[in-house]
């Protein structure tokens, strides 16, 4: 089968996009459009972006039949070929969605793209009808200019393109391994500097595997002139978009980019290979409830900022900092009382990625981060690290293609430890369970000569009385402990307060309409939103340890 893309009028947005196919006389063909996408699970349900659908085959127009929201079906009375017409409104611009303007054209494929239901092995072939100039940054083959090749609708919908003539490219090859970094955007960094770090990370990542199965792999990054940050995993390639790109060319923004990058790249592995039960194979047409968020985000978001610190990018002070971070998100975030981070991945599909209601759930990133971190303490106190499990991971659902699920992962954590019984204990309570992981990092942490405090903010709004507002006053949290849950609202709007001897006097807006409540200071030393301060306060041999083992 074949696709056609063209761009009459990029200032349009729309991807005009042709599917030929040869089918036999009487044959009934399903087009399922995916309705999620690797990476992000929950339902996106692109066919709302399609238009125009026009099917013709050898000789007239054919009928066709939508049986769902996403899936379309027509009889093939002759034997030849058919062509299915529709336009895709691109205008999404992340690393996930699917963009087009005068300067560039960025596709998606598991956007827009049908699988043909029972001919999803077939190969295909894809035609860009582009400027003579631009230029192709994609992981598929290119047989010719402007032209790539798959294999089946899997590698297609896996392989994301850039395409546009002002690409700037550079590359670096490590064990017979070519990694090339496309950058669609302004630059406004050293690239030599750029490629020493990624060459570091990538290095160390590789030397913990033992093998990077791929002879090419693509960073597809997009330097955003607006403030933007969101990275995609994909089987041979990334797309990462970032921004503003003046605050690319500083460190805080070198740092950021750094750290998309070695987490996208550690998903080579992790997710792209070592998947859940749930996606091994994928089914986008619905929902793939899956309850090893942990593994999937949590592991990456902690190795992937391990290895920045491995690789010497990050100096021990950078690295405090960015785990003073993890801390502050982690724990702010009062959801771990009431659902566990399994539940919470399983949750994805119906509000995972989304705010929602506060302190329902955890993020599978940033508390997985730190479940994370607890048992790569563990293991260092048995002689084994992290990375150690995830090669084990690696061999045995990996590079064998078999899925896993959370049992698989805590036996192997369980291998290297002379404990296994701890390790049930510690699953039980902080993966399938709801117990406070605060105080086992508090008792983790001097085995590598650091110690984490609790240190009230100097808002004493947020810390003495659980109330977090933005710079126009406007209520954003409220701390489920604190006095003020009892009487304000999110969305509420401070107009004055006063801090007294007995605690506080404020005045506030609600639907236009002024009101005014005490609150009186906390009977006890309770601080609602602290910040965490993480200091050395062992050998530094002992935080040497865990940087190097």
């Amino acid at each position: 089968m074949k696709y056609t893309f063209s761009i009459p009028n990029p200032s349009s947005q729309l991807l005009h996009i042709r599917l030929e196919i040869d089918c036999e006389k009487g044959e009934n063909i399903h087009l399922q459009l995916p309705s999620w996408r690797p990476g992000r699970y929950e339902i996106a349900n692109y066919a709302q972006y399609l238009k125009n659908i026009l099917i013709t085959g050898p000789v007239e127009q054919v009928s066709y039949k939508k049986i769902t929201k996403d899936l379309w079906v027509f009889r093939a009375e002759e034997k030849g070929s058919y062509k299915i017409n529709y336009a895709y409104h691109a205008a999404q611009l992340d690393a996930g969605g699917s963009w087009v303007d005068p300067e560039r054209v960025y596709i998606n494929f598991i956007n827009l793209a049908f699988s043909v239901k029972g001919r999803e092995e077939e190969s295909i072939e894809i035609k860009l009808k582009l400027p003579s100039e631009y230029q192709l940054a994609c992981a598929l083959p290119q047989p010719k200019r402007h032209q790539l090749q798959s294999q089946n609708f899997q590698e297609l919908v896996d392989s994301p393109l850039i395409a546009s003539a002002n690409l700037q490219h550079q590359a670096y090859k490590i064990n017979g391994t070519r990694f090339h970094i496309w950058i669609s955007g302004q630059v406004r960094f050293d690239w030599k500097l750029l490629i020493s770090e990624f060459k570091k990370f990538t290095l160390r990542q590789m030397q913990d595997f033992g093998e990077f199965p791929a002879n090419d792999y693509h960073f597809l990054i997009h330097i955003l002139p607006f403030p933007h940050y969101h990275g995609v995993e994909h089987q041979y390639s990334t797309v990462i978009t970032i921004g503003p790109d003046h605050w690319i060319g500083r460190k805080e923004g070198m740092d950021r980019l750094m750290g998309v990058c070695s987490h996208e790249l550690y998903h080579f592995w992790n997710v792209c290979r070592i998947r859940p039960k749930a996606i091994q194979p994928y089914d986008f047409s619905v929902e793939a409830y899956l309850a090893e968020g942990v593994v999937a985000e949590g592991v990456t978001t902690f190795m992937g900022d391990f290895y920045l610190l491995k690789s010497g990018y990050y100096g021990i002070p950078e690295y405090l900092k960015l785990l003073e971070k993890l801390f502050e998100r982690g724990f702010e975030n009062l959801g771990w009382e009431n659902q566990s981070i399994s539940d919470s991945s399983w949750d994805l599909w119906l509000d995972g990625y989304k705010a929602g209601v506060p302190d329902k759930k955890v993020s599978i990133y940033t508390h997985g981060a730190l479940i994370t971190l607890a048992l790569d303490l563990i293991l260092m106190k048995n002689g084994h690290r992290m990375h150690e499990v995830m090669k084990q991971m690696w061999v045995n659902f990996g590079s064998s293609e078999d899925g896993f699920d959370l049992r698989d992962f805590k036996t192997i954590v369980s291998s290297f430890t002379s404990a296994p019984d701890d390790i049930s204990s510690f699953f039980d309570r902080f993966v399938w369970g709801k117990e406070d992981l605060f105080p086992v990092l508090e008792s983790l942490l001097p085995s590598i000569g650091l110690e984490i405090k609790k240190v009230p903010r100097e808002n004493k709004l947020e810390t003495g009385f659980g109330i977090k507002t933005n710079q126009k006053g406007k209520v954003l949290r409220i701390h489920p402990k604190a006095e003020a849950y009892q009487h304000l609202m999110i969305g509420d709007s401070i107009l004055y307060y006063q801090y007294r001897d007995n605690g506080l006097r404020l005045s506030f807006d609600r639907w236009n309409k002024e009101m005014e409540i005490f609150l009186p200071n906390s009977t006890s030393d309770t601080s609602y939103f602290v910040d965490y301060k993480i200091v050395q306060s062992g050998p530094s041999e002992a935080f040497s340890r865990f940087t190097h083992s």
